[in-house]
């Protein structure tokens, strides 16, 4: 299928066509996974397991910080890595995903912890069953979903009192990738359909939480692996044998600024996300007025 760029109203970009509900299951049931898009892999090295257990210990910091409850819904788990961390943190977890293959494969300890399924129709199934969580994961799950706007409409109520939503999605449409474009050292090769649906940066994230009416607690950056394109020796996009390395760099920093001191870790990556500079943004916010 061939998609355009479509603009939405608050600002994001969208895939156009959206494809049918029908079409995308199938895609991430049957596809995603055992094909090993995007970061998902086969196998995993110990440098980056260690990595993920960092980026847990980053968000049981904010977490915490925000007096939120200790229970974890993981929405959209794939492999599990961040609902294992946040167990071994102390956090009670449950988890959900279209697709069981990540966590049979790699955290097969969940799964009695674990439902697979449609998004929404899962979301709507616990809030008639009345459960809350004090922290509902978003992670790089936004960007993938048909309708994002419903999606967080639907998660309001299953965050419990005093509890946050944690939103990763990628930083998209950034100043600083518009700076790439104009220089020639990238094309829109972050517009993937039917992976992403939609686009965010900071300004249109913050637009559609607000319009959702969520209050942004916490907006922070992660690593600004698109450095690596103003550099032809490193131009991963020129050279696509270059992307293992700028990932393994990203992995081996971000674990080492989070490791050497994790409160100056959150400031620098509250000032990236200011900047509109990191490959990521990481949002935390609270519920609306009468949801939770």
């Amino acid at each position: 299928m061939s998609y355009t760029e479509r603009r939405h109203p608050l600002g994001f970009v969208q895939a156009d066509p959206l494809p049918e509900p029908d079409e995308l299951a199938q895609f991430y049931a049957r596809q995603y996974f055992q094909e090993h898009h995007g970061a998902y892999q086969p196998d995993y090295p110990p440098q980056e397991l260690r990595y993920y257990d960092n980026l847990a210990r980053v968000a049981d910091a904010c977490a915490r910080a925000l007096g939120t409850p200790t229970t974890l819904l993981d929405v959209g788990c794939g492999e599990g890595w961040f609902a294992a961390s946040m167990q071994r943190l102390g956090w009670t977890v449950h988890a959900c995903d279209y697709s069981s293959h990540g966590i049979d494969r790699f955290n097969p300890q969940l799964a009695s912890l674990f439902d697979q399924g449609d998004a929404l129709e899962l979301l709507a199934r616990y809030a008639t069953e009345q459960r809350q969580w004090g922290l509902l994961n978003l992670q790089n799950v936004l960007e993938h979903v048909i309708d994002p706007l419903a999606l967080l409409d639907n998660l309001a109520p299953l965050i419990a009192a005093g509890g946050a939503l944690r939103i990763r999605v990628p930083n998209d449409y950034s100043r600083f990738q518009e700076l790439l474009l104009e220089r020639g050292m990238t094309h829109k090769s972050w517009f993937c359909p039917p992976q992403h649906l939609s686009y965010f940066n900071r300004d249109s994230l913050r637009a559609v939480l607000a319009d959702c009416r969520y209050e942004l607690l916490d907006l922070q950056a992660d690593f600004p692996i698109e450095l690596f394109l103003t550099h032809p020796g490193s131009n991963y996009w020129a050279d696509r044998t270059l992307g293992k390395a700028a990932h393994a760099s990203r992995v081996m920093v971000e674990s080492f600024l989070i490791e050497e001191s994790l409160p100056d870790y959150i400031d620098y990556a509250r000032a990236a996300a200011r900047l509109g500079f990191g490959r990521e943004l990481i949002a935390y916010a609270r519920a609306p007025s009468g949801d939770a």
